[in-house]
């Protein structure tokens, strides 16, 4: 699927508590006019796809996916699953773009695109679950949507779980578990550590062979106190195999948890 989702860099919401810009009101201009048919639009998805599953999955790569998907969803302006796919991509971009301008860009042609698969399937797991990722990564490059944004991510998360507990390996519950465990306390924003740490548990209980839930419940049980079993977790991570469609993502998991290990041995 798309880049390590939850390394969404969330923390910068607490330094955002006072943002006032609302995430609604995200719009982007289209660069091109669509032109295409729907044959044509059909057969730039199919392949934008199939550019984006390759493994290990790079920048460059994704980036042209993104390109043929973007175009493709906006001929085919009313198939769902053209607007969350495109939206996919463009979360990988994101995060993983190491140019700023080009994550902001990414993340707002996400956000558009994710709440247009909202608009058309408000029961669709993938639009909800999306949208939650365009939103956060949106905050992390513009501080300013941060209220906003916890607010949108929470409640696309929860109505996530409602549809789909699983989807994703457990996505829905390690984001919005991920979002508790890095955002302030009421009545500031959502954060709490405990219900944080129950999330990410059932993520784990979920699918206890996926590497990525290990590395939040670890983060979790430190920020918890329980340093012993958060060292537990990041065993599991760190001798974890590639995950196979997710190489890039596995080696992203790899460097968090070598830093989160550093941080539990300090005294």
């Amino acid at each position: 699927m798309a880049n390590s989702r939850a390394l969404l860099l969330l923390g910068v919401l607490v330094a955002a508590a006072c943002g006032c810009r609302a995430v609604r009101n995200v719009h982007v201009d289209p660069q091109q006019p669509v032109t295409l048919t729907t044959e044509e639009a059909q057969k730039l998805r199919a392949d934008g796809l199939t550019l984006y599953a390759q493994q290990p999955r790079e920048v460059e790569s994704v980036n042209k996916a993104a390109g043929l998907l973007e175009q493709a969803a906006r001929t085919l302006s009313n198939d769902y699953d053209a607007q969350w796919q495109a939206a996919q991509a463009l979360v990988f971009l994101a995060e993983n773009e190491t140019r700023p301008e080009l994550r902001l860009q990414a993340a707002r042609r996400g956000v558009v695109l994710a709440r247009q698969a909202r608009a058309l399937k408000p029961d669709g797991v993938e639009g909800q679950y999306w949208y939650a990722l365009a939103v956060g990564l949106l905050a992390n490059e513009d501080r300013t949507y941060g209220l906003s944004a916890v607010g949108e991510m929470e409640t696309a998360l929860k109505r996530a779980i409602e549809l789909d507990e699983r989807y994703d390996m457990a996505g829905p519950p390690r984001i919005l578990g991920i979002l508790q465990l890095r955002t302030p306390p009421p009545p500031t924003s959502i954060g709490s550590p405990r219900k944080a740490l129950r999330l990410l548990q059932h993520a784990v209980e979920l699918f206890p062979e996926y590497p990525e839930n290990y590395l939040y419940l670890a983060e979790a049980l430190h920020d918890n106190g329980r340093a012993d079993e958060a060292r537990e977790a990041l065993r599991k991570v760190l001798e974890a195999k590639p995950w196979p469609d997710r190489q890039f993502e596995s080696q992203q998991w790899k460097s968090a948890g070598l830093k989160l290990r550093d941080r539990l041995d300090k005294p």
